[in-house]
């Protein structure tokens, strides 16, 4: 095992059992070697320690009571040897290509905080498209550079298809860990505030779709979403003069809305009632948002 590493590879772990043994193959066989992997289980109930025994001499791992994605990663992060960061999901696949791409640029480039890039959907496309950036957004990302009306617009960042670097992590303070699904744009909007980030139009990573994704709490993503929105403005005053408040407004509006026809087919009217009046508060003029308020006596 290396003693010093040039890129600490870091998976957070919560009853994947079934999954994890392909998504560390897939990181073990990389073209660039030059990695530490750092298992973290959070407290899985499955038969994750089992499934981990074949790769006990090639990662460093650690056990804790189950604390949140964002918990985990960040102890995992505490263990890290080098000066970049990878942090992958227990249920995603690394590309082969996936350090030596990143990681190329980031040994030129040792003031930027973040490179990322493309990922693709694993089996079939999604969203009638083959990659999670599509081609065009991709091409033009890596070409122009990254705006915060990019990462703003359609939350393009996911680690998996990243490198960070350790000394803008620890100074950032990690994940927010009161967060489980929205930590990736909260962390790169704090990342892009305070350090350059860099896109490489390359596929790095591939998203399998399963029943398991995170991303299926509806409910949890909105209000997380609504939280790192809030959260960016007030730690970034000048977030809201570049973005323009308009498009601030569209997008807490719409989460706001679907956030409360969730909780209206939950039975949780009042909480419904709530929602659909913050999202007309924000768009005054939206025939939708007053359709809804209407239907709904509020």
């Amino acid at each position: 095992m290396l003693l010093s590493p040039k890129v600490s590879m870091v998976i957070a772990t919560y009853n994947r059992a079934e999954l994890l043994p392909a998504t560390i193959d897939s990181v073990l066989q990389q073209q660039f070697q030059d990695f530490e992997l750092i298992v973290v289980n959070d407290g899985s109930t499955d038969h994750t320690e089992q499934c981990l025994e074949p790769y006990r001499e090639r990662i460093r791992y650690l056990y804790q009571d189950n604390s949140g994605p964002s918990a985990a990663r960040n102890a995992g992060v505490r263990l890290a040897r080098a000066r970049w960061i990878s942090i992958q999901d227990s249920d995603d696949l690394c590309a082969p290509n996936h350090l030596a791409t990143l990681y190329r640029y980031a040994e030129s480039h040792p003031d930027c905080g973040m490179v990322f890039a493309n990922g693709a959907y694993l089996g079939s496309p999604s969203h009638n498209r083959e990659t999670i950036i599509p081609t065009d957004k991709s091409r033009r990302l890596a070409k122009q550079g990254v705006s915060l009306k990019d990462l703003f617009d359609k939350s393009l960042v996911r680690l998996q298809a990243s490198l960070i670097s350790k000394a803008c992590y620890d100074d950032l303070g990690g994940h927010d860990e009161t967060l489980r699904i929205s930590m990736d744009l909260d962390l790169s909007f704090r990342i892009f505030h305070r350090y350059p980030v860099a896109y490489i139009d390359e596929v790095v990573f591939y998203y399998r779709k399963h029943s398991g994704n995170t991303s299926a709490n509806q409910e949890q993503r909105l209000s997380e979403n609504i939280s790192v929105i809030r959260k960016l403005l007030a730690g970034n005053p000048q977030a809201e003069i570049t973005l323009g408040q308009p498009r601030v407004a569209s997008r807490l509006a719409y989460r706001y809305y679907r956030l409360a026809k969730g909780l209206w087919q939950k039975g949780r009217q009042v909480d419904a009632q709530a929602a659909i009046i913050e999202a007309s508060r924000l768009r005054p003029w939206s025939l939708k948002y007053r359709f809804y308020r209407l239907r709904w006596g509020c």
